[in-house]
């Protein structure tokens, strides 16, 4: 028995479910809740303790218990088996040792230069200029407690010197990225000089720094960055997501800004489900993280970054990732960014996120402001602009409704707009749907018929002759893949449990009655549109063969309204 299963075996998943949600009786062996991972009034989410799973019908995940707990504490599947684990009192092998000790002392590296840093901006005189800076934008002690602010000394070794009094090697150090070796082997400290801010990852442990210039020496970058190691990777990392991730699950919304200052002032006025992306354009990987407790997000833009390509591709990405996205825009007079804002006054702020508009509606609004709208290479450049993110929409009345708009704002035709959208006019691509495949909906429909045959089936095996014809004949799988498993033990938990053999085959043959209703509908639809294709061109013998394909079909008596 591996380790997962051994800490499964100790544990029971309505227990654990239990510890964090309201759970009721469901029947044998079942409980439900309202889901902790969407917005519902009524339970949709189901534990089945026979087989040890859960699974929501609203916002449709499920797994085992270990798989809950990762979604409700934001954890990888090491962290969660090691927090079970202590629970099951089952001591878990090392894994990877060499690694895990390796990270763990970077981490303690870090901390330790962290307090450094915080201690020399409390206590020496030489950090004066980072007082007088951090009181000039509004940040008390407790902030600057809470958020681990310090300040690395304008010295070449003062870190270095300082940790080595704790025992920390130079290796460390460099494997930590607090130190940098030159071409001729001489180390010195990397951050020298700065407002130094602890970044941590989404447990709190510290995993590098940001450091500020508070001087205008434009020889020197502004901020400067730990590079890539063991423990910070600038890709995976969003800071304030540690203190954030609370508010963020509690509010079903991330809200992503471009700057620490920007979420250092959100959370000391009370927005606290605010985070950055440290000004790159959002990754996947961060986007993984933040889909753990949301998938909503406000995203506010730096005036000199909305619009650019990196900003548009970070959007892309999480659309294609199923986000829900708005953006904020901030009123002029509130200043540069979110940081300006909250300090004039947090109200604005809060109005804004509130205020947040689709991203469809932001990126009209983008293209109209940064195109003349008056003359005909303005209107092609907004046009080139929308017309693709028209194309994205599915629902086909939202997206009229775009084009519509377009053509009265730009003072174009509707006709031309569309024409611009179609390939052969060398505007904007699109793919041409295959008429004869069936669309998205209508393959959910036949999918969730068949959800509910596997239900009836998983509690009596025995009815399966009667389900194995119609469903051969359609050439549909009898039994669900094995991944859908426990998925279908806890629908027909919660759908048949308490029915007797008479009456779930009575359910079962109104189920097959209605598939086979629904696929022969399917073949008349494809059978019509091939008979209008082939009296198109006057093929009386393809007109023939789809005649006789049409009697047979309506000879079967399966031809009904479904």
């Amino acid at each position: 028995m591996d380790s997962a299963n051994e800490v499964k075996s100790k544990l029971d998943i309505a227990d654990i479910v239990g510890e964090y949600l309201d759970v009721k009786a469901a029947g044998s062996g079942s409980w439900k809740a309202c889901c902790p991972f969407h917005q519902e009034k009524s339970p949709s989410f189901f534990v089945n303790r026979p087989r040890q799973t859960w699974h929501c019908f609203g916002c449709n995940q499920g797994g085992d218990l270990i798989a809950f707990v990762m979604q409700m504490e934001g954890m990888e599947f090491p962290e969660a088996l090691s927090l079970l684990a202590q629970k099951a009192g089952v001591v878990l092998p090392a894994f990877d040792s060499q690694t895990s000790s390796l990270k763990k002392r970077l981490q303690e590296v870090n901390a330790l230069a962290s307090k450094f840093y915080q201690n020399y901006l409390q206590t020496q005189p030489h950090a004066e200029i980072a007082r007088s800076y951090i009181k000039k934008r509004g940040l008390d002690d407790l902030i600057c407690d809470i958020w681990k602010i310090g300040y690395a000394p304008d010295e070449w070794n003062a870190l270095m010197d300082a940790l080595h009094t704790k025992n920390i090697t130079d290796e460390e150090m460099l494997q930590a990225g607090l130190l940098i070796k030159n071409e001729k082997g001489n180390i010195h400290d990397r951050f020298r000089g700065r407002l130094m801010f602890t970044i941590c990852d989404a447990h709190g442990n510290v995993v590098g720094f940001t450091g500020r210039i508070l001087t205008e020496n434009k020889e020197v970058a502004k901020y400067v960055n730990t590079p890539e190691t063991l423990l910070y990777k600038k890709s995976a990392i969003l800071f304030g997501l540690d203190k954030a991730k609370g508010d963020i699950k509690r509010q079903d919304m991330a809200v992503i800004c471009e700057g620490n200052m920007d979420v250092i002032a959100s959370h000391q006025f009370n927005v606290s489900n605010v985070v950055c992306s440290s000004g790159t354009a959002l990754t996947e990987e961060q986007l993984r993280l933040l889909k753990r407790f949301t998938h909503k997000l406000a995203i506010a833009f730096d005036a000199d970054a909305a619009g650019n390509a990196a900003t548009i591709r970070g959007l892309d990405l999480a659309r294609k990732m199923d986000f829900d996205i708005r953006i904020i825009v901030l009123p002029k007079d509130a200043g540069k960014d979110p940081d300006d804002a909250v300090r004039k006054d947090p109200a604005i702020w809060k109005k804004a996120i509130d205020n947040a508009l689709p991203v469809i509606e932001w990126l009209y609004v983008y293209a109209f402001t940064h195109a003349d709208a008056q003359n005909p290479a303005g209107k092609k450049e907004i046009a080139k602009k929308l017309l693709p993110e028209f194309q994205r929409i599915s629902d086909s009345v939202e997206r009229d409704a775009w084009v519509s708009r377009l053509a009265r704002d730009l003072s174009v035709s509707v006709d031309a707009l569309r024409e611009a959208m179609r390939p052969s006019s060398g505007g904007v691509r699109h793919q041409a749907v295959d008429k004869f495949t069936p669309s998205i909906i209508q393959k959910q429909r036949e999918h969730e018929l068949l959800e509910r045959i596997w239900a009836i089936l998983y509690i009596k095996p025995e009815l399966l002759p009667i389900a194995e014809p119609i469903c051969e004949e359609y050439h549909l799988s009898v039994r669900p893949k094995d991944e859908l498993l426990n998925y279908i033990a806890v629908l027909a938990d919660r759908e048949f449990q308490n029915q007797s053999v008479p009456e779930l085959q009575k359910e079962l043959m109104a189920v097959l009655e209605t598939l086979r209703v629904y696929m022969s509908a399917q073949e008349m639809a494809i059978l019509e549109q091939e008979m209008r294709d082939a009296e198109r061109v006057h093929d009386e013998s393809r007109i023939s063969e789809i005649s006789s394909r049409f009697e047979k079909l309506r000879a079967s008596n399966l031809i009904h309204p479904v």
